[in-house]
């Protein structure tokens, strides 16, 4: 099994970058693709964008038009499976929920669920706090029986914008305690996604005397096993060493081709293998279950023999994301009972179902 995290910079480029939808996921060759930064508005969602033979998804879009912010981020979970209805596939979830707090209605217009009924755990926030963190499309959450998947595009945050360090602190807190109480009651979570955080200073090309003191990034390493935390790193327990080791670049000055960059896209790992007859002193899902996690730099936009992005003063554009694709492969990972695909599905979102669909 494998398990992708991309943020893709728009996923209308991206899809007219690779001239379908179907051929962007399948260049991805995963059975769960995690999209951030989509930069959709449920308005937008056609079925060239959402639909793909072989392929569940499901959105989260932003809807709030706070200081612009209208179509700005989204994220999206692909999943590929062989049938969407009676499936024993681990790729297709058992649910699906947009957002993490409870409040958002899903595609299949749901009113069962009140806005103010809030999901265990996050009973000490106010609907308004919740409503605010949750309305910027960044967070998808899918339950695929053996483990639930964070679909997660984390806020950026300028150190003099004290209004946007704050929400990131409340997204970030609001989310630990959904994860959290998952946790405590014995299932696995995988984090995946852009989080907009370095977690160390081999994790980025320019880090300076202050980057240690960043809240963030203490915030981030208090949730790794090494420092009494429960998640893995996953990328970092595959290649603890590795230098210069990059998923993102900023797009100016020629980062990609001197890979002057920093690595923010990440995939976490909570929760025990499936030995639970053996010494699990001896055991954690990385080392039983995780064959491989790397960086997928052919996703990159300069690339060898590319005209230089900056020579000269002279700026070339490329195309692409100015992020890289992330993969995890899995092993040993067993089947499901038979279940259908969730109403979150946009097979049933009314913008997409009511379009041809051109494969």
């Amino acid at each position: 099994m494998k398990i992708v995290t991309y943020n893709v910079n728009g996923l209308r480029p991206r899809v007219s970058q690779f001239g379908s939808l179907l051929k962007l996921l399948d260049s991805l060759d995963a059975d769960i693709i995690c999209f951030q930064e989509t930069k959709l508005s449920r308005q937008e969602l056609r079925a060239d964008l959402a639909r793909a033979e072989g392929y569940e998804s499901f959105f989260s879009c932003t809807r709030t038009s706070d200081k612009g912010r209208t179509g700005y981020s989204g994220v999206a979970t692909f999943c590929r499976v062989k049938s969407a209805f009676s499936s024993k596939e681990v790729a297709l979830p058992l649910s699906a929920e947009e957002g993490f707090t409870g409040l958002l209605e899903n595609f299949s217009g749901d009113a069962s669920r009140r806005d103010d009924s809030v999901v265990e755990g996050l009973e000490g926030f106010s609907v308004d706090e919740l409503l605010k963190v949750d309305r910027e499309g960044r967070c998808i959450i899918t339950d695929h029986g053996h483990f639930v998947l964070f679909n997660v595009y984390g806020p950026r945050a300028e150190c003099d914008d004290t209004e946007r360090i704050q929400f990131k602190f409340n997204f970030f807190k609001i989310l630990q305690t959904r994860w959290d109480c998952l946790l405590c009651r014995g299932r696995r979570v995988f984090v995946v996604g852009d989080l907009n955080i370095a977690p160390g200073a081999i994790d980025r090309c320019d880090a300076g005397p202050e980057f240690e003191k960043n809240e963030f990034r203490k915030w981030f390493r208090s949730l790794l096993v090494r420092n009494g935390g429960q998640f893995f790193d996953v990328f970092r327990e595959k290649h603890p060493e590795r230098r210069e080791a990059y998923t993102c670049w900023p797009t100016n000055s020629g980062a990609e081709e001197f890979n002057y960059g920093t690595r923010i896209d990440h995939i976490l790992i909570a929760g025990p293998c499936f030995h639970r007859d053996e010494n699990q002193g001896d055991h954690s899902f990385v080392l039983c279950h995780v064959k491989e996690c790397d960086i997928l730099l052919q996703f990159k936009r300069w690339k060898p023999g590319n005209i230089p992005r900056w020579k000269g003063g002279r700026n070339v554009k490329l195309e692409g994301s100015d992020h890289v694709p992330v993969y995890m492969s899995l092993v040993e990972i067993p089947n499901i009972q038979p279940h259908n695909t969730p109403p979150l599905s946009t097979r049933y979102c009314p913008q997409v179902y009511g379009c041809q669909q051109t494969l």
